[in-house]
């Protein structure tokens, strides 16, 4: 190992431990501000702003991908906007459906588990075998798909709303932790996957696994504890798919595929990136 690979391992451990001495204490301060007043997250507020920011990075993100790609320039408009203009549309109707109770039980039709995984059907696929999003994974940097599910962090509401009994602990204790581990190591794996070293791709490898196992955690208890044909526990108070009310229950309707297809994302292009060159000998 050379002299300037171990101070670019050494440098960027020590840039991510910092990353972590800020966003643990600020993730605390967030949980002990949400579970004292929880009006912060029933308002809404939070959430509109974190997805708002979420929509905003990656619209921005795909346009900056494809410009440093050799497409013609009505086929970067074309591609930036068949992508955009469904994502968004997605994520209205989502919103619309959250707000006006259409994820409550009760409803003629479980639109809850439609919202989850038509996305995830239709969308994975597109995502790991479209050539055109494969140009722009290969020029878009590998940091970026990770660093942006910093906003993970706030999926801990469900953490908080376990503590305050309004959501049954089966889901919100491990749902809650999940996210926000994912979240708070986002910063990191991203600044050790920079280095390009092995090392930094087995950790964003490893991350991309842990946040998707979270994802399939959650929504296995979020099947079980709520009512339905696949309900084997009745907790004593309830599971999100039992109330389906807004702000909470845009997790599973938009966060919750969304992370998945950044996931899927994520991983296409580190496999990709290994593929086409060798990584940095450690």
């Amino acid at each position: 190992m050379t002299v300037s690979v171990l101070r670019t391992h050494t440098g960027a451990a020590r840039q991510g431990w910092h990353n972590l001495q800020w966003l643990v204490p600020l993730t605390a301060l967030w949980i002990v501000l949400i579970y004292w007043l929880p009006i912060i997250q029933t308002s809404g507020v939070p959430t509109t702003i974190h997805q708002l920011t979420a929509h905003g990075l990656i619209a921005l993100g795909l346009w900056l991908g494809l410009e440093s790609t050799d497409l013609a320039r009505d086929q970067r408009r074309t591609t930036w906007l068949a992508v955009m203009i469904p994502y968004t549309l997605w994520f209205a109707v989502a919103w619309s459906g959250a707000i006006n109770g259409a994820f409550r039980t009760g409803t003629s039709l479980p639109l809850l588990p439609v919202a989850i995984w038509l996305p995830v059907i239709i969308g994975v696929p597109l995502s790991l075998l479209s050539k055109r999003v494969g140009q722009v994974l290969d020029v878009m940097p590998a940091t970026w798909l990770i660093a942006l599910q910093l906003y993970r962090v706030f999926g801990s509401w469900a953490l908080v709303a376990a503590l305050r009994g309004v959501l049954t602990g089966l889901l919100g204790w491990p749902a809650g932790v999940g996210d926000m581990l994912t979240g708070l190591f986002a910063l990191p794996v991203a600044i050790a996957l920079a280095t390009g070293t092995a090392q930094g791709r087995r950790a964003a490898i490893i991350w991309n696994i842990f946040g998707l196992a979270d994802f399939a955690v959650a929504i296995t208890i979020g099947a079980i504890t709520s009512p339905g044909p696949l309900q084997l526990i009745v907790p004593e108070v309830p599971s999100i798919g039992a109330t389906g009310a807004y702000p909470d229950v845009l997790s599973p309707a938009f966060v919750v595929p969304s992370s998945i297809l950044l996931h899927a994302l994520s991983l296409r292009q580190l496999h990709r990136r290994a593929a086409s060159q060798s990584v940095t000998p450690e």
